[in-house]
């Protein structure tokens, strides 16, 4: 039994600083090189009056150790994947929202501070800009993780650049008073987020 607590511990560290499949391995070998060590003890310790049935009680011993072990092992993975998963969501969610907060604000600056009508071709270029290199930051942020070997960022789509910077353009220029704007422009990305976001939730975790 100690020798399963030892075990334990060594796989719940090597989950945290490795990968699964490198815990996987280890432990099979643990196990292999367990059983022989078993074995080899046991055939120097018996004497001649031993008889074939106390050694397969020792082969069954330890056949036992190893059920208790592969149970320790898929628990401790179970949980790990659990715990994974969980990052994941918070990290789509949270980028997402940080990706609609640094254009509403730049655009909201934008729409308070500038004068859009003589400026237009700078602020719809910057714009465009803006857009798409919050866009791969996105991307960037999303690309470190993945499940059920899909990567996240793969699910991303590039036409979203287009389709937010053209939204946020058009009701920079729409003619309404600043305040309608910028409640239009929070509104707006608002929706994008979470329409993106559940896309991504859907094809990540649901295929």
């Amino acid at each position: 039994m100690n020798d399963l607590q030892t075990i334990n511990e060594i796989v719940n560290e090597s989950v945290r600083n490795s990968s699964y499949v490198t815990v996987i391995i280890s432990s099979c070998i643990f196990i292999i090189y367990t059983i022989i060590v078993r074995l080899i003890d046991y055939f120097k310790a018996k004497n001649k009056n031993k008889s074939l049935y106390e050694m397969a009680i020792a082969i069954k011993e330890n056949t036992a150790n190893v059920i208790k072990l592969n149970s320790i092992l898929d628990k401790t993975l179970k949980d790990a994947e659990k715990k994974e998963l969980r990052q994941c969501e918070r990290a789509i969610d949270l980028s997402f929202k940080a990706f609609g907060y640094r254009l509403a604000q730049e655009c909201s600056a934008v729409i308070a501070y500038n004068n859009i009508d003589d400026n237009k071709e700078l602020i719809v270029g910057n714009i465009n800009k803006l857009v798409s290199a919050e866009y791969y930051k996105l991307y960037s942020t999303l690309s470190t993780y993945e499940i059920n070997e899909i990567n996240v960022s793969n699910k991303l789509k590039e036409e979203w650049i287009k389709e937010v910077a053209d939204s946020l353009i058009a009701i920079v220029y729409d003619g309404q008073d600043a305040i309608n704007r910028i409640t239009q422009i929070n509104n707006r990305l608002n929706i994008y987020i979470n329409e993106y976001s559940t896309f991504i939730n859907n094809k990540v975790f649901n295929t």
